[in-house]
């Protein structure tokens, strides 16, 4: 009896070629992935442009299986999936669904390493990220809401109004 070979969602870095080529790198190989890019006002001494700005540096995320998965090995050597605690990382369809949330809203995403000591869990009550749980911290008298992304090990914050949160 033949298993069937599911696909999920994988951290991958690259590595030997520029962060912004990899998609067209995966296109070509014909790769599904998810580049997590933020649109950002930057301003130069004689212009301001809106610019798409990676969030999660120097991550892509892949939607593959183990077949395509050895393929990508053979093909080309630009890319190391993402272990965690020796395991092949798997990233979570809400995961993802998450960190696309993040993208679109209009603050300055930051990526955190350490670990929430302080700090309640709370639901986000209004705004685009209405729904969403995580973990309320204060940073310089200013409210930031953090979400766990599992498969990096991280969490990704917002600055957020206060008002906007609840406690669950």
């Amino acid at each position: 009896m033949l298993h069937a070979d599911p696909k999920s969602w994988h951290a991958v870095t690259t590595k030997k070629i520029p962060y912004k080529k990899a998609p067209a790198i995966l296109d070509k190989l014909g790769y599904s992935y998810y580049l997590p890019l933020q649109k950002q006002l930057h301003y130069w001494s004689d212009r301001k442009r809106w610019i798409d700005v990676p969030i999660l540096y120097p991550y892509v995320f892949i939607f593959t299986n183990i077949s395509e998965r050895k393929l990508l090995f053979e093909t080309c050597d630009f890319f190391r999936f993402l272990r965690n605690n020796g395991k092949l990382a798997v990233a979570k369809n809400e995961e993802i669904e998450r960190i696309k949330l993040l993208c679109i809203y209009k603050y300055d995403i930051q990526i955190e390493s350490t670990e929430i000591k302080k700090g309640d869990r709370v639901v986000v009550m209004h705004g685009p990220l209405a729904g969403m749980k995580g973990f309320a911290v204060q940073e310089n008298g200013k409210h930031r809401f953090l979400v766990q992304i599992e498969s990096l090990g991280k969490f990704a914050s917002v600055e957020i109004d206060s008002n906007f949160l609840q406690a669950c």
